[in-house]
């Protein structure tokens, strides 16, 4: 692919940004060969958790300048069919059925940032930062960003970040809740590579359940969330995985998904 590598590894499948000399700017080929992979993953059962990253020094510092200016008189029906093709991505990114780990060891701006919101958890190096950029240029932030943003930080702590387009460095991002853990640049990988194989080894048809639910809680009043707990519980019962895992440790087995051991063993 012209704008990233995918690979799977011990069921993990890691997508690696391929051009940091330019910052892998979010434009339409790098959109384009994200929601492929994206649908590789949804159609590959090996495929059981994702590593997002952007390289050494390097994530996503947002849209190409030189693409807006080439389509700057595009006109209003022009740009609302772009950013709808944009939230296509954020809602694969969002839905796939298996955690999703973004590793940073550079700058997240604007539409970057916004995708890194898309995964369940980020990681990050001394050397990342974050900004919600739009306004400099006079533009809403997109591709969800007004929807992700204040259920990380705060709908007062998002306005701010907004209005004032300022760089968030990985220790404030860190107190803010946008990044989980801070790793040094030269194991940052490897961190990422240890949550996500060990996520891997979960059941997978609880892990996608259990990431839709956690997904729609914010958003749901708490008998819809009971319901839709009941139902996926049903789901989860009838996929092969509970049965097999009972057997296997009722019958003193090392069970086949490892998900139910505990961190420390």
């Amino acid at each position: 692919m012209e704008t990233l590598d995918f690979s799977v590894e011990n069921a993990v499948g890691w997508i690696r940004l391929t051009r940091p000399e330019i910052h892998n700017p979010l434009d339409v080929p790098l959109r384009t060969d994200l929601m492929s992979v994206l649908e590789q993953v949804r159609n590959d059962p090996a495929v059981r958790a994702l590593v997002l990253t952007g390289g050494a020094g390097a994530f996503c510092a947002g849209g190409n300048l030189r693409a807006l200016q080439e389509h700057a008189h595009a006109g209003p029906a022009y740009w609302q069919r772009r950013i709808n093709a944009g939230l296509r991505l954020t809602d694969d990114l969002l839905n796939v059925g298996c955690p999703v780990i973004a590793a940073i060891d550079g700058p997240a701006i604007g539409a970057g940032f916004a995708l890194a919101l898309c995964a369940d958890m980020i990681i990050a190096s001394p050397r990342a930062k974050f900004a919600m950029a739009h306004l400099r240029l006079g533009l809403v932030p997109d591709l969800g960003a007004l929807y992700l943003l204040p259920r990380v930080v705060g709908l007062q702590r998002a306005k701010e970040l907004v209005f004032s387009t300022r760089d968030v460095g990985v220790e404030e991002a860190r107190e803010l809740g946008i990044v989980m853990e801070v790793h040094a640049s030269e194991v940052l990988e490897a961190r990422a590579r240890e949550m996500a194989e060990r996520m891997a080894q979960a059941a997978p048809t609880a892990v996608a359940l259990s990431k839709a639910m956690l997904n729609a809680s914010l958003d749901s009043d708490r008998q819809s969330a009971f319901s839709l707990e009941a139902a996926s519980q049903a789901a989860a019962f009838a996929a092969p995985e509970p049965a097999a895992q009972v057997e296997a440790i009722l019958g003193k087995r090392h069970p086949a998904f490892g998900g139910l051991k505990s961190a420390r063993e």
